[in-house]
């Protein structure tokens, strides 16, 4: 049903430098400020608002949000080649700590709201989820970073300007935060605000991240990987048996128009017209040059016999559109579309890339609506990726000796997305092997050192999760930078193949197999392992510490 109004409209509060001494004691009679807002209940959800900011769905209005838009990965070309960080920049976005300091005002101050104990638990619980979710945006693209547990006032300098914090004790005092919340928050308070499921959610997304860079990123010398993957999976464990239930339809989680009641969805963003729109269909139907899935995602979809593409006799090969949809995923038929689109073979005037023009997030409703006023809901946390979260886990856990991995894992975790997309069950008979109907096998296309359960695991997550903004994290966190290098992986710089273009045509290039080549000779991006796992700190931030009290990371000094 389509939605109509907005509950709650997000009121903005002047809480200006909450938590620094006033130069009055009586505030205005018309104005909430430090001194009377923390009275209730009611003034304490209000001040809660504005966290949820931090999460950019499909965007605000812009194409600036996590799916689709998200395009350095292996997975899309987007018109001009996505590019990693080079030099260290002044300033940027990511080193932000303003809603940590918004969750320890609320800390500090909630033993003055007049509430029930079981109240201001709750309230600390989400307080400290928001905190765990700002410090994992950090420690993910920056590595050790200061641990801020108060709100401090700017004359204690010592304090504001402390050095890093080594990322192992961040992310325990994360954890300590995710297990407070999971044990604390309402399992259901408003609806679509954080709740126990949603606080589970989150600690099963975390935990496997910084579990699995543990794990591979060796150099690092990370203790307790292991204690990282537990909590992943215990938490995915405790969602699995919730009252959440898979779509029918895949595409259901991403193009409705309203989200409310989704039984695969735990938390999500949402979009009304006249108060928050999103350009992302807006983008996907109008003559902008789409940024579309490359030779190299298309590939990792299996046939319909749950076979990667070089092992299926079902594979009809991509000399056409027609040839390249048979047989394969249904998650891929409802991906691209079913004709392909370029610049010397425009469709209604759209373009892609690479000929595939992604249509998972499109609602035929919402057609003909331009961004930015598209109000399809965004999924946040949901289903799918517990899912995908628990089989990883479990699987790195049983190469680590630290549990026995079975087919009851594969059966109630990925199992239910394979059958969703139409394809066979993955089985395994232990030892990293796989089999599709009793019939053994390993994807040659897996050059890494990991089993070929593992490798599958990988692949469901990278086929169920495809423009959902996870891929380059994922990347990260396996020490797989290298697939990001597009001279060692050209098939990430290609897309469909195609007729050879009119002659002398300079709006379409292809390469000697007849694939479109979407970048000019010379164009390329080179992955340095040495320094690009983790960005620069802003230098100008670094200038603000006295006597050098904020190190670079390693490869940027």
């Amino acid at each position: 049903m389509r939605k109509r109004k907005y509950l709650p409209i997000i009121l903005t509060i002047a809480l200006a430098a909450a938590g620094c001494k006033k130069y009055v004691d009586k505030g205005l009679v018309d104005q909430f400020d430090d001194s009377n807002f923390w009275i209730s209940e009611d003034n304490v959800r209000m001040y809660s608002w504005p966290f949820y900011e931090i999460f950019k769905g499909y965007g605000n209005g812009n194409g600036s949000g996590d799916f689709y838009f998200t395009t350095l990965n292996d997975d899309q070309a987007s018109p001009a080649i996505s590019v990693l960080t080079t030099v260290v920049p002044t300033t940027s976005g990511k080193w932000d700590f303003t809603l940590i300091r918004k969750a320890n005002v609320l800390l500090e101050r909630i033993n003055k709201v007049p509430m029930p104990d079981d109240a201001k638990n709750h309230w600390r619980g989400v307080a400290r989820f928001f905190r765990a979710y700002a410090y994992f945006n950090l420690v993910k693209d920056y590595g050790d970073v200061p641990w801020v547990g108060r709100a401090a006032d700017i004359s204690d300098t010592a304090y504001v300007y402390k050095s890093r914090d080594p990322r192992a004790a961040v992310m325990d005092s994360v954890l300590a935060d995710l297990d407070f919340a999971c044990a604390n928050v309402r399992v259901k308070d408003q609806e679509n605000t954080v709740n126990q499921y949603v606080a589970l959610a989150l600690k099963s997304r975390i935990c496997l991240f910084e579990g699995t860079w543990r794990e591979y990123h060796k150099e690092a010398k990370l203790p307790d990987a292991a204690k990282f993957l537990l909590a992943a999976k215990d938490a995915s464990e405790k969602l699995i048996n919730g009252p959440f239930a898979l779509n029918a339809n895949y595409t259901t989680t991403y193009n409705s128009l309203d989200l409310t009641g989704n039984k695969e969805v735990m938390l999500y963003k949402r979009y009304v017209p006249g108060y928050l729109g999103h350009s992302l269909i807006g983008y996907l139907t109008s003559s902008t040059t789409m940024s579309g899935l490359n030779k190299s995602a298309i590939d990792a979809f299996v046939c319909s016999d749950g076979l990667p593409i070089k092992l299926s006799p079902l594979y009809q090969g991509d000399n056409n559109i027609k040839a390249t949809r048979m047989n394969r995923d249904n998650r891929l038929l409802l991906s691209i579309d079913t004709v392909l689109c370029y610049p010397t073979n425009l469709v209604s005037g759209r373009t892609s890339t690479t000929g595939y023009r992604p249509t998972k997030f499109l609602n035929p409703q919402v057609a003909n609506v331009v961004a930015p006023f598209n109000d399809t809901d965004a999924p946040l946390f949901w289903l799918a990726e517990v899912l995908l979260n628990y089989a990883e886990a479990a699987a790195v856990l049983d190469k680590l000796g630290q549990y026995t991995f079975t087919q009851t894992d594969l059966d109630k975790s990925i199992n239910k997305l394979r059958t969703r997309a139409g394809i066979p069950a993955l089985q395994t008979s232990g030892g990293g092997q796989t089999a599709v109907n009793g019939v053994s096998f390993s994807d040659p296309a897996n050059t890494t050192s990991v089993s070929s359960l593992i490798w599958e695991i990988r692949r469901e997550r990278r086929v169920e999760l495809m423009l959902d903004g996870f891929r380059y994290y994922d990347l990260m966190r396996w020490s797989l930078g290298d697939n990001l290098t597009t001279t060692t992986n050209p098939d990430i710089t290609k897309g469909a193949k195609v007729p050879p273009p009119p002659a002398g045509s300079k709006d379409l290039t292809v390469d000697e197999n007849g694939y479109i080549s979407v970048y000019n000779a010379g164009i390329s991006r080179v992955f340095d392992k040495n320094k690009n796992y983790l960005e620069p700190i802003p230098s100008g931030q670094i200038s603000l510490y006295p006597g050098g009290n904020l190190e670079q990371n390693p490869g940027w000094k």
